[in-house]
């Protein structure tokens, strides 16, 4: 039996290369945590999250940590037993607690595996859907450019209304790259990421301010003025939910 104890230790460190935002996502799904404990766990200090586990839940509590792209530090138990820390059991792993019982998963019944399987399979359809999507638009727009520059007699190689027609696809293939990445987070974590939706949504507006051509609308101003508070609102959102999302997400 492994009498050796230890603690382990979270500072808010991420593995190279992971977006803090999806660090934070994945570990409060994965440990089913609070808002509150989740602000807490990367509030920029560092925090004990279990004391006194053996070798065994230490090295699962770090491969669960690392899958969630975070990397946490584990060290020596002291012979003091301190206040009980944040905790990050909801498996069971350490057998401790009065509330082991309660934070057993509840077994998952035949039309809940059924519904999980399927919508993984939707979503999966959906994300090969967008990508052929997004292939087509990328050639699109290589035989558009191609098109205009061979036809250009002049001294530029493309005129006003070409460029603009060039930068509107070009915002068409990056709202279909920000929705691959919208589903396949969504396959991941099983969570909607409003902040990128509202990424999609403010692109696909600028587009429409790009290639917007006025001549075809019934009262400029009043199309113009409707454009502006819509994308106005679309900002603000996107502001709200970037400074809600808490003072440890890096930004």
């Amino acid at each position: 039996m492994d009498r050796n104890r230890f603690d382990i230790q979270f500072s808010g460190d991420l593995v190279p290369g992971t977006d803090v935002d999806t660090a934070r996502q994945r570990i409060q799904h994965a440990f089913n945590l609070s808002d509150a404990a989740l602000r807490q766990l990367f509030g920029g200090t560092s925090v004990t999250v279990r004391r006194g586990v053996d070798g065994e839940t230490a090295a699962r509590y770090q491969a669960a940590f690392r899958d969630a792209g975070a990397m946490i530090r584990i060290v020596p138990a002291p012979s003091e037993r301190p206040p009980q820390p944040l905790s990050l059991d909801p498996f069971g792993w350490t057998g401790q607690g009065p509330n082991q019982a309660q934070t057993q998963p509840r077994p998952k019944s035949v039309i809940d595996r059924s519904f999980h399987y399927f919508e993984k399979a939707l979503a999966a359809v959906l994300l090969v859907l967008i990508s052929v999507v997004a292939v087509i638009a990328v050639i699109e727009l290589c035989f558009v450019l191609y098109k205009d520059i061979v036809s250009q007699q002049g001294l530029f190689l493309l005129d006003l209304s070409e460029l603009f027609e060039v930068f509107g696809m070009f915002l068409i293939v990056l709202i279909a790259i920000e929705l691959m990445a919208s589903i396949y987070m969504y396959m991941t974590d099983k969570s909607v990421h409003v902040e990128i939706m509202l990424l999609i949504a403010i692109t696909a507006l600028t587009r429409k301010v790009v290639v917007l051509d006025l001549e075809s609308k019934g009262d400029p101003a009043l199309y113009m003025l409707g454009l502006a508070a819509l994308l106005g609102t679309l900002v603000a959102g996107y502001y709200l939910v970037k400074r809600l999302a808490g003072p440890g997400d890096g930004h």
